[in-house]
């Protein structure tokens, strides 16, 4: 997502403050008061906590985000490519390659180029692996469940945090 032209300008003119005023600037600053600082700390916690509860079955959170999204976009039937698989998960279209390539290898999904477009490959989650993603999201629904607990007391969270991520309800992109 691009930056805006305003914040583009007033990073350029940060970028030109002389130190002393930079000094002036940071005299008050602490990390424990930076939303990006404590979102970067809160998203590293709760990917140890989903890599702790997802070792048990043998995927590592990539993994699950992969199969899980496959799963989620094929659920209906539909046959995602590789591409929206990536997109969903919120991930890099080569990363999601080579996941998907150790996904096929245990048997979870299997792998077709596409009929109408042989650049796409698309991506069927087999019946083991629907079985194992479907069992991975009902144990990390459970884990979100105590993990964000007090977040969710608070009226908005979900809101703003779907804001913050550019999701729907459904978890799409919004436009």
């Amino acid at each position: 997502m691009p930056l805006s032209e305003k914040m583009q300008h007033e990073i350029a003119a940060l970028e030109a403050l002389p130190m002393d005023q930079l000094e002036e600037a940071l005299r008050h600053h602490s990390a424990g008061t930076t939303p990006g600082f404590l979102l970067r700390h809160a998203a590293l916690r709760w990917q140890r906590q989903v890599a702790t509860a997802l070792a048990g079955m043998s995927l590592t959170h990539v993994q699950f985000l992969v199969l899980s999204s496959a799963w989620w976009l094929g659920r209906e039937g539909d046959v995602p490519n590789q591409r929206e698989i990536a997109a969903h998960g919120g991930l890099e279209p080569v990363m999601t390659s080579q996941v998907l390539k150790v996904l096929e290898r245990d048997g979870h999904v299997s792998r077709v180029r596409d009929n109408r477009d042989a650049r796409a490959v698309r991506v069927r989650v087999t019946e083991s692996g629907r079985g194992l993603a479907r069992r991975c999201v009902v144990i990390l629904d459970k884990l979100g469940e105590e993990f964000f607990a007090d977040a969710m007391a608070t009226d908005g969270f979900l809101e703003a945090i779907r804001g913050l991520a550019g999701r729907d309800l459904t978890g799409d992109e919004v436009q």
